[in-house]
């Protein structure tokens, strides 16, 4: 089976991670502190904050931003739903935008109609790392007075006009989760060019201590801190950057450039200078006749491995469905989200899917799979 997911892990990583557990300093310490600096290099984002995941990065670029009880976060619903866990965490409430067809990202001519006088943030996902028209997103923040926090969950490697993603709102939130294109088995990066943020950030993270240390708690903050073990992995993986991403890069551009020519499929559109992280590949099959499982099958039938990625929008999900259970439901009116309907989010959701984008992938695998889908689209 050519795989979907495939951990790109060489031997340098492991020998990184024996190395920290024989200093048995396990915790967040000089590991952490070099990735944030790797990092922020990486993406010229001035200020790198690890924590423990990418659902608490989310939360806690919420809470520096005093986003709370009963303010309203508009994102989208096509994602993974720690987009929208992490609004409810704060109290606040995620209000659903559709997305746009081509791109499967936040449509920015939809965002206007659903701003309100309880709408204080914007939470653009940059969907398998396709950045968002941030330009236009940004617009309509800046005309708002709205804060803008970016998804970059899926964007490492993704940029607009040569810069990287993370770098059009106030804070960018990253994960390092296994499957994606860095990783450091669990992880997750803020990132901020603002230093009174960052300085908040690092705070809150660590039980609203100060920065600089000491048992002075200034804020009810969180635990937040990653171990050094997935940082070491995460230091070993920036080292690597340029191969692993030049890679995914490599099979992006050879993907796009057999699948355009198939009639019946229709690749994810990459707007004018952007640069795809090209963490997944799912095309939609616009030939009415054949459903999303039907040539997810086709293709394991065959050796690929493919799947559906949230064939389930979160505004879907049998937990948004009923709300009441919610810890703080007794003080905050959630909507009705079976009222609500993304048309093409929801298009997206029943007509997409994954192809293997993996770094172990050669060319005679995607020539094996592009031959494959040819055939699968002549007799269908």
């Amino acid at each position: 089976m050519i795989p979907v997911v495939d951990i790109d892990i060489k031997e340098e990583e492991i020998k990184a991670v024996k190395e920290v557990v024989k200093s048995k300093f396990l915790i967040e310490g000089k590991h952490a502190r070099a990735f944030e600096k790797k990092f922020s290099d990486f993406t010229e984002i001035k200020y790198t904050t690890t924590v423990v995941n990418g659902t608490c990065a989310l939360h806690l670029a919420l809470v520096a931003l005093d986003i709370g009880p009963r303010d309203e976060v508009i994102t989208t619903p096509y994602t993974f739903i720690a987009s929208s866990n992490s609004i409810l965490f704060t109290g606040s409430i995620p209000v659903f935008v559709d997305v746009d067809k081509e791109t499967y990202n936040i449509d920015p001519e939809k965002i206007e109609e659903k701003i309100t006088e309880r709408t204080k943030a914007i939470m653009p996902v940059h969907i398998f790392g396709n950045p968002c028209d941030m330009g236009a997103i940004k617009d309509i923040a800046e005309d708002r007075n709205l804060v803008i926090i970016e998804d970059c969950a899926q964007g490492h490697g993704a940029s607009i006009k040569g810069k990287h993603v993370g770098n059009f709102g106030e804070i960018g939130c990253f994960s390092f989760y296994g499957t994606k294109n860095l990783i450091g088995g669990e992880g997750g990066a803020v990132v901020t060019n603002n230093k009174d943020l960052n300085d908040k950030i690092k705070s809150i993270k660590n039980h609203g201590r100060s920065p600089e240390g000491g048992y002075a708690h200034y804020s009810i903050g969180f635990n937040y801190r990653m171990t050094d073990m997935a940082a070491a992995i995460m230091n070993v993986q920036m080292n690597r950057a340029d191969e692993i991403l030049t890679k995914r890069h490599y099979n992006g551009d050879k993907y796009r450039k057999h699948l355009n020519e198939i009639e019946g499929l229709m690749l994810q559109k990459i707007l004018p200078s952007h640069k795809h992280s090209d963490y997944i590949m799912a095309p939609l099959v616009i030939k009415k006749e054949i459903r999303q499982e039907q040539i997810i099958e086709y293709l394991k039938s065959k050796n690929i491995g493919s799947r559906s990625i949230y064939s389930i929008l979160s505004y879907q999900q049998p937990a948004y469905l009923d709300l009441s259970k919610w810890h703080l439901s007794q003080v905050i009116d959630y909507p009705d989200y079976s009222r609500t309907s993304c048309p093409n989010a929801e298009y997206i959701a029943t007509k997409h899917f994954e192809l293997p984008m993996v770094t172990s992938l050669t060319d005679d695998s995607i020539e094996y799979i592009v031959e494959k889908l040819q055939e699968f689209f002549r007799t269908n």
